[in-house]
């Protein structure tokens, strides 16, 4: 499994559970994942972002989700 796969599954996770490893995350916060680990966690997406990029500055890397509930897209 690759970087990219690793950070999608603890992104939907994360999601579902509100908590990943132990660490309870409140709902409409952002973290920032990179190696598959949480590296951030933050009020405002800026501020994810900015943390994941002073880790990691190429953005093919690293991932950041908002801590909610999975939503459905319904296209007719």
């Amino acid at each position: 499994m690759d970087e990219q796969e690793t950070n999608l599954r603890i992104a939907e996770t994360i999601c579902e559970r509100f908590s990943w490893n132990g660490q309870a995350l409140l709902e409409g916060s952002y973290v920032a994942l990179l190696d598959g680990k949480i590296i951030a966690v933050t009020e405002k997406p800026d501020d994810a972002i900015s943390a994941l990029r002073a880790l990691e500055p190429d953005p093919r890397r690293g991932m950041v989700v908002e801590v909610a509930h999975p939503m459905t897209d319904i296209i007719r």
